[in-house]
């Protein structure tokens, strides 16, 4: 269960946001990849696609594994997460591939990321490799997933694979969330046509006057629970709805409070069985116009900023733990 949006200031700023929720600990770290990292994936006889990074990113890890990134930036101003989609994932059969071309889903973040500067070039590299099912051995099967893809021009794309097949997607809202198919959610936006964050005005039936009850009445039949196409449904409603915002760092302030719309508390989503738990276990905030890249976790909400200008890409790789200091206490 994850959530990515993109807002845009007046001065060109484009700011993406996305949540991390899964129902076990992912072992996620914040890393740095220099310049020149050599990238291996996997085949199932050994070694896959294999690639020199050009540019530094930095992102958070999954499993403990510096390469195995599941959000991040690099210092050109491209966003790449890969998100949940289970049910609706069919990778490519291996067998009868070149293995130099073969490229584990959880190497997708780390090689679009090392290797391209923007979306377009990101949908390029992707077409000259195959996505294979590998299984993950902490997770125990091949995690489904979809790929989410922003850059600094506003640029957007979502990558899926069907039938063994990648599927490219435009995304000019900027939204994704999870199942089903992302066209499927842009058709399911036009079941909420009506929705506005304005008031409406009142109305007389029989000579009653009727007004609304308080604020907000305009979005009254927004969805409030947790499901993909909901969240799908409220993050393009709250991202509409913003007013003008001036410039990246007002934006990165605007999509933290968007975001905490989609914060999962410890307990609110459970398996029929009450056996899995879900929550939201970090969230980011990617800047890609002034290279700024904001992470909090549910340990410790408070932001800390890293900013990709002044981050050293020409040491090695290097991740340190998420944040969980927690809330300070102040002395008055």
């Amino acid at each position: 269960m994850c959530t990515c949006l993109r807002t845009k200031a007046t001065n060109g700023a484009v700011v993406v946001g996305r949540t991390m929720e899964f129902a076990v600990p992912l072992g996620s770290q914040v890393c740095v990849l220099p310049r020149g990292f050599q990238g291996r994936s996997r085949g199932p006889a050994g070694e896959g696609k294999q690639w020199t990074a050009r540019h530094g990113v930095v992102g958070v890890s999954a499993f403990g594994d510096v390469q195995t990134l599941a959000d991040g930036m690099n210092e050109t101003g491209l966003y790449a997460g890969d998100l949940y989609l289970p049910g609706f994932t069919e990778y490519a059969s291996p067998e009868g591939r070149d293995p130099a071309t073969l490229l584990a889903p959880t190497d997708l973040v780390g090689f679009v990321l090392g290797t391209c500067a923007t979306v377009a070039e990101a949908r390029t590299a992707m077409r000259t490799v195959a996505v294979w099912p590998e299984v993950v051995k902490a997770m125990g099967f091949s995690p489904p997933l979809h790929l989410v893809l922003h850059d600094a021009s506003g640029d957007a794309a979502v990558l899926e694979w069907r039938d063994g097949e990648m599927v490219e997607f435009d995304n000019p809202i900027g939204v994704t969330t999870n199942s089903p198919h992302f066209d499927w959610h842009y058709l399911n936006l036009r079941n909420y046509m009506t929705l506005s964050p304005k008031n409406p005005t009142e109305i007389k039936i029989e000579g009653v006057a009727l007004s609304p009850l308080g604020q907000g009445v305009g979005l009254s039949g927004l969805p409030g629970d947790t499901s993909p196409p909901s969240r799908f449904v409220r993050a393009t409603a709250f991202v509409a709805s913003l007013m003008p915002i001036a410039d990246g760092p007002a934006a990165e302030k605007m999509v933290l409070h968007v975001m905490n719309n989609f914060d999962i508390p410890e307990g609110s989503v459970r398996t029929s069985d009450g056996s899995s738990v879900e929550r939201t276990y970090w969230t980011s905030v990617s800047n890609l116009r002034d290279l700024h890249y904001v992470i909090r976790s549910f340990e410790d909400p408070t932001p800390r900023l890293i900013d990709l200008a002044s981050t050293d890409f020409s040491a090695g790789a290097r991740q340190v733990p998420l944040p969980t200091d927690g809330f300070v206490e102040m002395s008055l």
